[in-house]
């Protein structure tokens, strides 16, 4: 099984039924894998490797799904929108990955067909790369594609990991956009544009950026320093609202599992937790935390009029701060 994974690995994480057939798999055989889960079928006639499979997240599925598609349409057709950014390895958030996005390249009209979106219009060649043989759009064309697609925040969050991860230009970003002004999706991927930042850091903290434009709450200093009276740097926030003196921190959990430094000692990222946070409120006014179930739509309000509630109490202890100095 080790060696199947390999093969699929060599070859972008599929194969089709005849390719199998070429490596002498037979159909009872493909059967019998089926049913013990040594491959898995992920499109009419294409297979991926089990193991790997369901240990995939889903836009590493995705990616397995698009390199299948776009080696079997060949090259009249590219990778775009959600799955261009996807195989770039950009960050995505709100999009529906059961889908494959293609641009054509013939001239043909736009359709959707057997889970794959053909896309039509034109596309210059310095809008086009290759990945592992694949041609795929741009980092940047990806992204605003994706924007013009989506959400604001789906925007944002592509925008942010094109800049932070891919190295993209915001002035590439702002370029595009102005060229494609007048589109459908256009004014939502602008303002998913001003919302971006690569200083972000996850997903959740550009979503967190679009739920404060989105609830009127005064946007944030990002990444910001915490130092002790003697200048020395104590912590760093996700968030901080100068006025105020208030900090701000999404907690994705992420410190627990796969980006914890403790592997073999899961508790002592929680005493490192306490000591910074305690460093914190030695010099700010207060903390609000939030987490991915906190920025769930059902739960939008609540965290908004709690952020709002934390940062009154601030600048009340602000103004008392200033009526006693004065």
């Amino acid at each position: 099984m080790d060696d199947l994974g390999h093969l699929f690995h060599a070859v972008g994480g599929s194969l089709e039924r005849h390719e199998l057939h070429d490596l002498g798999w037979t159909d009872t055989a493909l059967r019998r894998a089926l049913r013990d889960g040594d491959i898995t079928r992920v499109r009419y006639g294409t297979y991926a490797h089990g193991p790997t499979w369901r240990a995939s997240s889903s836009v590493e599925r995705h990616q397995i799904l698009a390199r299948a598609v776009l080696a079997k349409l060949g090259r009249h057709v590219y990778a775009s929108h959600h799955s261009a950014a996807a195989l770039h390895g950009l960050d995505l958030w709100g999009v529906d990955l059961a889908e494959v996005q293609v641009g054509r390249l013939d001239g043909r009209s736009g359709r959707l067909d057997a889970g794959v979106r053909f896309h039509c219009g034109e596309i210059d060649d310095a809008d086009l790369v290759e990945i592992d043989g694949i041609l795929v759009s741009s980092p940047a064309r990806a992204a605003v594609e994706t924007a013009l697609a989506g959400t604001t925040a789906t925007g944002a969050v592509t925008f942010t990991s094109a800049m932070r991860d891919a190295g993209v230009p915001e002035a590439e970003i702002a370029e595009l956009i102005t060229a494609v002004e007048r589109w459908p999706g256009a004014v939502s991927a602008t303002r998913a544009a001003h919302l971006a930042d690569p200083r972000l850091e996850s997903v959740g903290e550009v979503r967190s950026m679009c739920f404060f434009a989105a609830h009127a709450i005064a946007l944030p200093e990002l990444q910001h320093e915490l130092r002790d009276a003697s200048g020395l740097v104590i912590a760093r926030s996700d968030f901080w609202w100068e006025l105020f003196c208030h900090v701000g921190e999404f907690d994705g959990l992420v410190k627990y599992g796969r980006l914890n430094p403790y592997a073999t000692d899961v508790g002592q990222v929680l005493v490192d937790e306490k000591r910074r946070e305690d460093a914190i409120r030695q010099r700010a006014n207060g903390v609000t935390r939030w987490t991915w179930q906190d920025l769930d739509p059902s739960h939008e309000r609540g965290l908004a009029a709690r952020v709002r509630a934390d940062l009154a109490r601030s600048a009340r202890f602000v103004r008392r701060v200033i009526d006693l100095g004065a």
